[in-house]
């Protein structure tokens, strides 16, 4: 969530930025000396970089090849500590357990038994069991490694939100968790746990110090817009709807949760008699996709709504329009069904995830691409963590089904090179080729000479053209020289073990054995994904036809009463003649 400023400098200015940089060399020799202090701590940055970019996948096989070269960083505390929290992250939740518990059995630093500690803490939340979190939390005492200090607290917000605890007031807050970026967040929880423990006034206070934030920032702005709809819903339940549409107000129509904050600016409206304004909300919520629930309730709202204002031709037209809609947006579900029944569907879908998410705003627009004809449906299931489990799971198992594919084709290459390599011989011919590139070489020198002297007499165009020639070649026989001098001193061929074969071959039938295994759990993890989609799409489309029963039911109303009143003005007509 940093933002970086780029700005254009005087000519002037470049030119001593650039002469400084030239001679920062030569005034201090130190700038150029490296922070790094071993061979071993370059090899295990690859792990750490993999870490930092959250590739849990790679970043674990990094370091089990820093272990496999007895890489002594690997194998310390600290390693084994980020180990753990690397398999933690990936679901080896077991293994990840059973590691940490190892090292707290041993004589360690307070630091690493305190991130000890917090691996073990999130373990535990992650299994859903809080006392246990909550337990592990409380072993940490004393300093805490800088890199954790914010997720600690962070995760001691979630683990007391939930907890039998009466409160968070011994939440301890200092300056670095409340200066950094992710803290509006960490607020939002404390917020969370302080309303569940029913104080609202701590907790409607936490709330608008989060709907304050935005600075230009998107990820602000949205927890800013949640926020907001919170403090709506808690001002609508405590029948402060005048506080509800202030706080309605300030929220975007656009973006993740508009749906949600036009249809309470809806409600809110109809509650402190504003009902044009109802009406303009719930008429920009019926552009928007049948999918979304807001959308849904919205439809039936409108058409309530004209019928209480006494526009029963209104009210019947917008039912008539919400049964066709409702209509569609079935078949959209049943469209969805088809589409996660094919059979690359779920593959094809996490490779495409994140394009199909940011492609357009989704969440307000009318799907038209088969992709995006499941991408509505899925809003809630996403934020789900066992659906996104899963979708991890299966996007790892692909990736190795990937790799294990391109080493199998790349098979049958090398037994070729090794077959090959066998038959390399330095018999006679090879050395009398040496000798023959180095009577050439003795040639060329002597020919450069006579050549060097002709160009002499040339005009000053020819001798530059020959001189890039000369230099060209020269460069050329300077690089076959160094090939020459290296063979001349060698009396035979590498002769590759003869083993390396066999070796190559059993490699080769892992590789076959490792992709039917991968094979065989992506075939049992791929219904799993299947069955929580149908299972998001079966909720979807009961409460659709739910509603869809509702328009109908409207409509027939509203037809009896249309022809009830047609039979009385008729009678009355007959009446006074």
């Amino acid at each position: 969530m940093m933002t970086f400023f780029r700005f254009s400098a005087p000519k002037h200015l470049k030119k001593l930025a650039l002469l400084t940089l030239l001679a920062a060399p030569m005034a201090d020799a130190k700038v150029l000396k490296s922070h790094v202090k071993s061979s071993q701590e370059l090899e295990y940055g690859l792990v750490l970089f993999e870490f930092f970019q959250q590739r849990f996948f790679p970043a674990l096989v990094e370091n089990s090849y820093a272990v496999a070269i007895n890489n002594s960083l690997a194998s310390s505390n600290q390693g084994q500590i980020l180990k753990g929290g690397l398999m933690l992250s990936y679901g080896m939740a077991d293994q990840s357990r059973e590691l940490f518990e190892k090292l707290l059995e041993t004589n360690t630093s307070e630091l690493v038994r305190n991130r000890a500690w917090y691996f073990l803490a999130k373990f535990y939340y992650n299994k859903s069991d809080i006392a246990n979190a909550d337990k592990a939390l409380s072993h940490i005492k004393g300093e805490l490694p800088g890199d954790i200090n914010f997720d600690y607290h962070y995760l001691k917000t979630l683990v007391k939100s939930r907890s039998s605890l009466s409160t968070l007031a011994d939440l301890k807050l200092d300056k670095s968790v409340t200066s950094a970026e992710q803290y509006p967040y960490l607020l939002f929880n404390v917020a969370i746990g302080q309303l569940r423990k029913g104080d609202l006034v701590s907790a409607v206070k936490n709330l608008e110090e989060v709907a304050s934030y935005n600075g230009g920032i998107e990820e602000y702005t949205v927890l800013a817009d949640r926020a907001k709809l919170g403090l709506t819903q808690l001002a609508m339940q405590k029948g402060l709807f005048q506080q509800a549409w202030s706080y309605l107000t300030q929220i975007r129509t656009t973006g993740l949760y508009s749906n949600r904050a036009l249809l309470n600016y809806a409600w809110a409206a109809i509650k402190i008699k504003r009902f044009p304004d109802a009406t303009a909300a719930l008429k920009l919520l019926n552009q928007r996709s049948i999918a979304s629930p807001e959308v849904q309730e919205a439809k039936v709202l409108l058409a309530h709504l004209y019928e209480q204002e006494g526009s029963p031709r209104k009210a019947l037209k917008a039912n008539l329009v919400s049964i066709k809609e409702f209509k569609v947006g079935v078949e959209m579900v049943e469209t969805a069904r088809n589409i996660i029944d094919k059979k690359n569907v779920p593959e094809e879908f996490i490779t495409n995830m994140q394009a199909i998410m940011d492609d357009s705003d989704w969440h307000s627009a009318t799907p038209n691409v088969d992709y995006k004809s499941l991408t509505p449906f899925l809003i809630d299931l996403m934020a789900s963590n066992p659906f996104n489990e899963t979708l991890k799971e299966l996007a790892d198992l692909y990736s190795l089904r990937v790799n294990l594919n391109y080493w199998l084709t790349q098979a049958n290459e090398h037994l070729i090179i090794v077959n090959n390599a066998t038959k390399k011989a330095f018999d006679e011919r090879s050395k009398q080729f040496i000798n023959d590139s180095v009577r050439l070489n003795d040639e060329f020198a002597n020919t450069k000479q006579e050549l060097n002297l002709m160009n002499l007499s040339l005009d000053e165009d020819d001798q530059e053209r020959i001189d890039i020639l000369l230099k060209s070649t020269s460069d050329e026989l300077s690089l076959l020289d160094g090939k020459v001098e290296l063979f001349k001193t060698l009396e035979d061929v590498y002769t590759q073990p003869a083993a390396y074969k066999s070796e190559l071959e059993e490699l080769h039938r892992r590789i076959r054995v490792l992709l039917q295994k991968t094979e065989l759990n992506i075939v049992k993890l791929e219904p799993v994904m299947r069955s929580l989609v149908k299972a998001e799409l079966d909720k979807h489309e009961e409460r659709m036809n739910y509603y869809w029963a509702q328009s109908r039911l409207a409509k027939a109303r509203l037809y009896d009463t249309t022809l009830s009143t047609l039979r009385d003005a008729q009678r009355d007509i007959k009446d006074e003649k």
